[in-house]
């Protein structure tokens, strides 16, 4: 198993605009925006994805990676809040499926359904 690996996790504004039809955009230091998609690097050399508390963590890392790169579309408007959510959980997901180990991806599956007696037993099972 390769131990310095990194995934980004990738839920951009303007990727998320050509899914969900929103403006947001992200602005450089200068005030222009953008058109390369937000991303932000999530290390995970340092746990074992092969043991439950591993996957927690790593997922943990990734929801809040996913919440920073969807930040611009934060807004307490539904319409923007429903893309906000929208932007974060396909976030999660090209994340987790990008890093491709098992535990996590069930772990993910068990999450997304509020499926807390899976992820009990699925703890037990590890």
């Amino acid at each position: 198993m390769k131990k310095n690996m990194t995934m980004t996790v990738r839920g951009m504004t303007l990727g998320c605009a050509a899914i969900l039809g929103c403006s947001a955009a992200v602005a450089s230091p200068a005030g222009a925006a953008i058109d390369e998609p937000a991303t932000y690097v999530v290390h995970f050399a340092d746990v074992d994805l092969s043991r439950i508390d591993g996957a927690a963590t790593v997922y943990t890392r990734i929801r809040g990676a996913a919440n920073q790169v969807c930040r611009p579309l934060e807004s307490r408007d539904l319409g923007l809040l429903v893309k906000h959510r929208a932007c974060v959980d396909k976030a999660i997901a090209d994340a987790v499926a990008s890093v491709n180990r098992p535990l996590l991806s069930q772990y993910h599956q068990l999450h997304t359904k509020g499926d807390k007696v899976g992820l009990v037993q699925l703890a037990n099972a590890n």
